[in-house]
């Protein structure tokens, strides 16, 4: 890949590259294109945060995330052993991430039932 700049540095050159890896492999563009995406993504992140000390998190959150949906989209009401056996993980995890996610489903689905609807 090309450089971005001198002064853009390793840094931004190693996020450039990571973007246009990533484009090529989920979005199945170019070369050109995803090269051309990284290098605008990380410029545009040293247009936001440049000059700025930053702690990156390690995303565990959002892998947490990412297995509570998985988990949740693979039950089908009775098969928490099987899910459980499938990512390594005990049964009692099985059922509190599905408990957590139904409530999520509800609460977003039923809505605000106090909210008054000023605007109608």
């Amino acid at each position: 890949m090309k450089e971005i700049s001198s002064t853009a540095g390793d840094l931004l050159q190693a996020l450039a590259d990571h973007v246009s890896q990533s484009a090529k492999e989920t979005l199945q563009i170019s070369d050109e294109q995803a090269e051309a995406h990284g290098i605008e993504v990380a410029m545009q992140m040293a247009s936001v945060w440049g000059g700025q000390q930053l702690y990156i998190p390690k995303g565990i959150h959002l892998q947490a995330s990412k297995l509570h949906q998985q988990i949740f989209d693979e039950w089908k009401g009775r098969n928490q052993r099987e899910i459980a056996m499938k990512h390594g993980i005990s049964l009692a995890f099985v059922y509190k991430v599905i408990k957590r996610m139904r409530l999520a489903v509800i609460a977003r689905d039923q809505g605000d039932l106090f909210h008054t609807h000023l605007e109608e």
